[in-house]
C-alpha cells in the first residue's frame, strides 16, 4: 500500500484529519485545565494525506502527538478488537498502531510519537517535528532501497521513527 496522488482521495483524507481534529478540540474542553495539557499548544492535523482507502496523518494535541490512521470516505477500517496492535506497511517499515474507536469515526488506529508533550516550547516546534517524522515515514529512497531496508528491519519502533535507528522485532504477527 502507498500514498496515492489522486486528489479526490488526498482532499477525503485532509477532510478525515480536520474531523479528528474537532474530535479532540471538542475533548480538549473537558482537559484543558489538567495538567497533563501543555497551554502553549492548539490541536491540529498535520500532512494528512491519502494511504490507500485510509488517511494518515498527525494529530498534535495539548497532551500528545500520535500518527493516526482512519478511513478516507464513509467505509469504515476493517474490524479489529480495541488495544490490538495493528501494523501498517509504510515505505519506511511496518509501523504498529493501537485500535482504537472514536464516535464518528469508528475505527481509529494510532501509533504515539509523544506524551505528555511538556517539552514543546510552541506550535511551531511541534510542527515541526510532526512534519519530520511523516518526512522520515514516507522517506523517498528509491523503492529498491525501502525494499532491502524492509527485508532487514520489518519493523520500525516509535524510537526508530523519531531517531531514525530501525530496529527489527522477532515474531511479529499482522
Amino acid at each position: 500500500m502507498s500514498a496515492t496522488t489522486d486528489p479526490v482521495r488526498d482532499a477525503a483524507a485532509v477532510l478525515a484529519g480536520a474531523r479528528l481534529a474537532d474530535h479532540f478540540r471538542r475533548v480538549h474542553e473537558t482537559m484543558r485545565d489538567l495538567p497533563i495539557c501543555n497551554p502553549r499548544l492548539d490541536i491540529a492535523a498535520i500532512g494528512f494525506r491519502s494511504y490507500g482507502e485510509h488517511a494518515l496523518g498527525v494529530i498534535l494535541t495539548p497532551w500528545f502527538m500520535n500518527l493516526m490512521i482512519c478511513a478516507a470516505g464513509s467505509d469504515e477500517l476493517a474490524p479489529r478488537p480495541v488495544g490490538e496492535t495493528a501494523y501498517w506497511p509504510l515505505p519506511a517499515g511496518r509501523v504498529g498502531f493501537i485500535v482504537g474507536r472514536l464516535d464518528g469515526f469508528g475505527r481509529v488506529d494510532s501509533c504515539s510519537l509523544f506524551s505528555p508533550m511538556d517539552d514543546f516550547v510552541d506550535d511551531a516546534a511541534a510542527h515541526a517535528v510532526a512534519v519530520a517524522a511523516l518526512d522520515e515515514l514516507f522517506d523517498s529512497a528509491p523503492e529498491d532501497a525501502r525494499d532491502a531496508a524492509a527485508r532487514k528491519s520489518p519493523t520500525m519502533d516509535r524510537r526508530s521513527l523519531l531517531f531514525g535507528a530501525k530496529r527489527g522485532l522477532a515474531n511479529i504477527a499482522s
